[in-house]
């Protein structure tokens, strides 16, 4: 796998942060990855969610109550 694409969308409110997020990952062919830093809450969870539900792989690589890194690969087109 190449090295993810960064983003950061921390004090990004939602759902700009969820639309960010999709036009960035938009870009990525099947087996990339984006990792993006979240402020924990309800950004994490929607922005995790949507991917999700896509059937995307979202792993969650640190998580300090506050900030959150989650690293989102593509599975599918």
């Amino acid at each position: 796998m190449v090295d993810p694409i960064g983003l950061d969308l921390r004090g990004i409110p939602c759902p700009l942060n969820a639309v960010r997020c999709q036009l960035a990952f938009e870009k990525l062919a099947v087996g990339e990855g984006l990792r993006v830093h979240l402020d924990c809450g309800e950004p994490l969870e929607s922005v995790a969610n949507q991917f999700l539900d896509a059937g995307q792989q979202v792993d969650v690589e640190a998580n300090s109550g506050q900030e959150a890194i989650i690293l989102i690969t593509r599975l599918s087109p």
